[in-house]
């Protein structure tokens, strides 16, 4: 990671002046900036295949317990009818 120093070595000065030319030059920095961020934000909001195969796996295992839980009370009901 560069240092102050050298990013400011670095820092080309832009005139802040209202020619067609930096005109033009600012907006297709613009748009080039808010396609970069519109398409870090869509990447980062796009779940991954580890979060979706994780949430499979805990809504199948949890429908299995609950299957289990309720044969395990009806095998429990029906002995206790049964007596």
């Amino acid at each position: 990671m560069p240092t102050q120093a050298e990013r400011e070595a670095q820092f080309i000065w832009r005139p802040n002046d209202n020619s067609s030319t930096t005109l033009t030059r600012y907006s297709q920095e613009a748009r080039h900036w808010v396609k970069a961020v519109n398409e870090a934000q869509r990447e980062s909001n796009r779940p991954s295949f580890q979060d979706t195969i994780g949430v499979i796996g805990l809504l199948l295992s949890l429908g299995f317990n609950l299957i289990w839980l309720l044969g395990y009370l009806l095998v429990k009901f029906f002995k206790w009818v049964s007596k």
